[in-house]
């Protein structure tokens, strides 16, 4: 379907306004990441991280910083399914983060902690997961103000914490 299009994406959005050239790229982006969850493909993790860093950029300069934040942890998180490089996984929740505190957007910082929350316990980090997990916790309910249901991801954030804390106990029993 429409990555068929993805060669002729510049003239497809060029002499757009900048809401219609983001909903194109959005386009795209979402057809990459469709890819990306079925296949685990790197060929649409790359291709994806292409349109969607373009996307990023354009939101930050509509001052869309929420959608800005969801793009980032968006392609964190597909970026993670394909487990190509877990640095750059992180930079994308750790730029998410940085937008979302600047901001106030604390669904977008709840999403990024939980993102790190979970990189870092995957790496034996616990303490530092525990710590994340607890940010992300402390932000989950405040994402109502943001139209966000109410205990969005609470539920989530809690388990990996639960798992984060008999980790770091069971960690320091073994020091």
């Amino acid at each position: 379907g429409v990555l068929k299009w993805e060669g002729r994406m510049d003239e497809l959005i060029e002499n757009r306004c900048d809401g219609a050239c983001a909903a194109m790229l959005g386009v795209f982006g979402l057809a990459h990441m469709t890819g990306v969850s079925a296949t685990g493909s790197a060929e649409h993790a790359m291709g994806m991280v292409r349109v969607e860093e373009r996307r990023i950029a354009l939101l930050g300069k509509m001052k869309r910083f929420r959608d800005q934040g969801e793009a980032m942890c968006d392609v964190a998180q597909n970026l993670n399914l394909t487990c190509l490089d877990e640095k750059e996984v992180e930079r994308y929740f750790q730029r998410a983060r940085r937008v979302a505190e600047a901001h106030g957007f604390f669904s977008v910082e709840c999403k990024a902690c939980m993102g790190l929350g979970q990189l870092a316990m995957k790496s034996n980090r616990y303490a530092e997961g525990a710590d994340l997990l607890r940010n992300a916790l402390a932000a989950a309910p405040l994402c109502e103000n943001e139209g966000v249901s109410p205990g969005h991801n609470e539920l989530d954030v809690l388990l990996m914490l639960v798992s984060a804390l008999f980790l770091t106990d069971a960690d320091d029993l073994d020091a």
